[in-house]
């Protein structure tokens, strides 16, 4: 039989051999326990019979005369007693010792263990707390609020910035809803519905969310422009909840201002010198001044064209910064859209004939008036139909869709041309951007057209958007509410 490497202890029963693990130091004691059993129980045994042969002997009729043998028997009674207490001394010297020193070692052992484990504990949340310190520094170092919620709009965490800007602590916060202790403004002064935040949009579109166009209402109760931007907690392929990032935008604010009435001032006084060029232009076309050979009616030609799309910025810079200082005038009536855009095009034909393209317009039948401002909404139809007879080329085609849904009129210009690119799709809207193939196909140009109808639409309440591919074309949208626009009270109209 071979048996295994460990040390082991083997007890045999009636019917089994029975064999147990055991360390050494368990063996040795359980060994010596055996031999301090095996005396005992020879003593037992032997007072036993002793007692026993004494009985038998006494309850004989002749007992005296087993009186000697009796004396014997008394004396190896006495000498198994004095062995047998020697016998157990001696164990009992080396048990208990073997005993303490085994129970010591245990303790010892165990002791060793638990400071050895108390030590990598502490260790362990001396290096969370470091880290949890790094956190919060690092969370109180940003300028921009930060403010974490669960997956139910509960506030988990704000940073310092965030309890400066909105005037809570976090400690009064925690576990309320944000959109309870922030409320948001839009540019009139409307609040806007907890569902149609950045923060909860964030649960139903699974993506970064983005707005820089309205208010945080403070425990005060002012306000400031607040740009915001809030990204979903994702685990386990669930948004589990969101970080959102806001800064105080006032200051951008002012300087926009600032600088749109700077724009202002200085297009109104261009307007002046830009008008009196016009009308010097055409004095000298029609010959006022005396008649012109050939080459100079092409100078004059230039001059008038050139100062022309300077009047056509000078324009667009007014009304970009009239929109944006939102002094504008918002004056809806009951427009008919069909007679609006035959309008439009009415006065793009010579464009259209020039470039020997088609025109194509389809209008719902069904389609009712709705209220909005017609100069305002023209504008949008004029940047985005001259915008695709610009870019189209020759003999290309532009058309004209407009349809109704349960709650919109949705609008759609599509065209034929070059498309845009789309590494620049997104910066389509800002301002005084032109994408690269239309800067080299069509070199005249200020960028202010698609950011003013924007600007314009969603003023309006309305949507815009577009897809484009390159040298395949681009659809514009854009969306406004069946119920209408609401009046605004301003200083301006669009010119």
């Amino acid at each position: 039989m071979r048996f295994p490497k460990k040390p082991r202890v083997f007890f045999l029963s009636r019917k089994y051999l029975i064999i147990i693990p055991m360390p050494i130091k368990n063996q040795l004691f359980l060994a010596l326990a055996a031999v301090a059993f095996i005396p005992t129980l020879l003593f037992v045994l032997s007072i036993y019979f002793h007692v026993r042969q004494e009985t038998d002997l006494i309850s004989r009729p002749d007992a005296y005369q087993n009186l000697p043998r009796l004396t014997r028997i008394n004396e190896q009674l006495n000498q198994y007693l004095v062995f047998s207490g020697l016998v157990s001394l001696c164990l009992t010297a080396v048990i208990v010792p073997l005993t303490s020193w085994s129970i010591s070692s245990k303790i010892s052992t165990l002791d060793k263990k638990y400071r050895d484990q108390t030590f990598k504990m502490s260790g362990i949340i001396d290096e969370e707390k470091r880290k949890e310190a790094k956190d919060q520094a690092l969370l109180n170092s940003i300028g921009e609020g930060i403010v974490v919620t669960d997956k139910n709009g509960n506030i988990e965490l704000i940073n310092q910035a965030a309890e400066n800007m909105v005037g809570w602590k976090m400690s009064e916060i925690v576990g309320r809803k944000w959109y309870e202790i922030a409320p948001l403004l839009d540019e009139m002064g409307a609040p806007i519905p907890s569902e149609k935040r950045a923060t909860q949009r964030v649960f139903l579109e699974g993506k970064t969310i983005s707005n820089a166009k309205y208010y945080y209402v403070r425990r005060d109760k002012s306000v400031f422009p607040v740009a915001t931007t809030a990204a979903p907690v994702i685990l386990g392929g669930k948004t589990i909840g969101v970080i959102a990032v806001f800064r105080d935008i006032t200051h951008e604010k002012d300087v926009d201002k600032a600088k749109s009435e700077f724009v202002s001032l200085a297009s109104h006084q261009l307007r002046t010198p830009l008008s009196a060029i016009k009308w010097f232009a055409e004095m000298l076309s029609n010959g006022d001044a005396g008649p012109l050979n050939v080459a100079q009616l092409e100078y004059v030609s230039n001059i008038y064209n050139s100062n022309e799309r300077l009047i056509d910025m000078v324009n667009g810079l007014l009304n970009i910064t009239r929109v944006e200082s939102g002094r504008i005038i918002i004056d809806p009536v009951p427009t008919d859209l069909k007679e609006l855009v035959n309008q439009v095009t009415a006065d793009l034909q010579k464009k259209i004939h020039e470039r020997h393209q088609k025109l194509v317009i389809s209008v719902n039948p069904d389609l009712p008036k709705i209220k909005i401002d017609p100069k305002l909404i023209s504008q949008v139809y004029l940047n985005l139909i001259s915008n695709a007879i610009k870019y189209t080329p020759e003999n290309g085609e532009v058309s004209i869709f407009i349809s109704r849904s349960e709650t919109e009129i949705i609008s759609q210009v599509t065209d034929s041309g070059y498309g845009i690119p789309k590494d620049q799709q997104q910066k389509i809207f800002q301002k005084f951007y032109r994408a690269s193939n239309a800067v080299k196909f069509e070199p005249d140009g200020t960028g202010l057209g698609l950011y003013l109808a924007r600007a314009i639409v969603e003023s309006s309440g309305g949507k815009i958007w577009f897809t484009s591919e390159e040298n395949r074309g681009a659809t514009f949208w854009f969306s406004l509410p069946l119920t209408g626009t609401q009046a605004k009270k301003g200083e301006v109209s669009i010119s």
